[in-house]
């Protein structure tokens, strides 16, 4: 198996929901604004409306749930879900509240995506499973997705 390169995106967030402290952890629902998406295969924008469902536990560590919608420059739409974990220090936490951009691999930002489409010119995107790593930006969060293929 081996990793490539399939698509970097970026977002901005447009809300934060908080939910509270429940029997899970904290809950925050963060709401997906519009964005961009681009790799060698495919391209286009993020559509607003998504939400990553985030639950926090008590030892700090975030578990990501995240679905957003993509169209590409073809005018096909894409459904993305992601789960991940995402782990953020009060150094990170003061950083992107300054306004300054995060780094990748500053911080735990992991997550496994899988797509669905019913666009035959994408269809090889439904037998696509994908690894990346996010960061927080100061206009929202980035990712480098990477798809496990065989060798």
């Amino acid at each position: 198996m081996r990793l490539e390169p399939l698509l970097i995106f970026r977002n901005s967030i447009t809300d934060v929901q908080e939910i509270g402290d429940g029997p899970f952890g904290i809950r925050r629902t963060y709401i997906v604004g519009a964005g961009t998406f681009e790799g060698e295969r495919l391209r286009g924008e993020i559509l607003p409306g998504g939400g990553d469902w985030m639950t926090i536990g008590k030892d700090g560590l975030a578990n990501l749930d995240v679905r957003k919608t993509l169209r590409t420059h073809e005018g096909a739409l894409i459904h993305l879900s992601y789960q991940g974990l995402y782990r953020c220090d009060e150094a990170l936490a003061a950083k992107i509240e300054r306004g300054e951009d995060a780094e990748f691999g500053e911080t735990l930002f992991q997550v496994l995506a899988r797509f669905e489409t019913g666009d035959e010119r994408y269809d090889w995107l439904n037998s696509t499973l994908a690894v990346g790593e996010g960061r927080e930006t100061s206009s929202g969060v980035e990712y480098r997705l990477f798809s496990l293929d065989r060798a």
